[in-house]
């Protein structure tokens, strides 16, 4: 038996998550593997004293709506958004169908991952320059920058 540090278990999950992305396989293993990771890593981030993708969204959030939702129940909306949680709960009640756009919440699991993981290490990984990269070809990296601009600082990660 050997001892793992959280950060090293949630960096093997998200250049896993990556790896398969890219190669176009399982986006289901994807949305799993990005949606543990990021567990780790938003309290990680928290530990560190910098502003987790949940924390960024929720104040994005009141500068939108005017209020600031709780950060366990923005979070749960984030993983049902993101389909983190039809991956890995089945209640009593519970449909054994969901629909699902799993290229693009595959897409969006792995963003929500690597910006965390970018606010504690940085962008120097290859699987995380891989992605970034495949982001900026696939989601109009210039056009997002342009738009970007404009938004107000207070609404900007920090």
């Amino acid at each position: 038996m050997a001892k793992f540090h959280k950060c090293e278990i949630a960096r093997l999950q998200l250049e896993t998550a990556v790896d398969i992305f890219l190669r176009g396989l399982d986006r289901s293993s994807v949305i799993t593997l990005a949606g543990a990771a990021s567990g780790v890593l938003d309290t990680l981030v928290k530990r560190a004293g910098k502003e987790p993708f949940i924390d960024y969204a929720r104040r994005v959030y009141r500068e939108l709506e005017g209020y600031t939702p709780k950060r366990k129940s923005y979070a749960h909306h984030i993983d049902k958004r993101l389909g983190v949680i039809a991956h890995k709960h089945l209640s009593k009640d519970d449909s054994e169908t969901v629909e699902l756009d799993l290229e693009k919440q595959a897409a969006d699991a792995l963003a929500r991952a690597i910006a965390d993981y970018v606010a504690l290490y940085g962008q120097d990984e290859p699987f995380v320059r891989a992605y970034l990269q495949w982001s900026w070809v696939n989601a109009d990296g210039p056009g997002l920058m342009g738009k970007f601009a404009t938004v107000p600082t207070k609404m900007k990660p920090k």
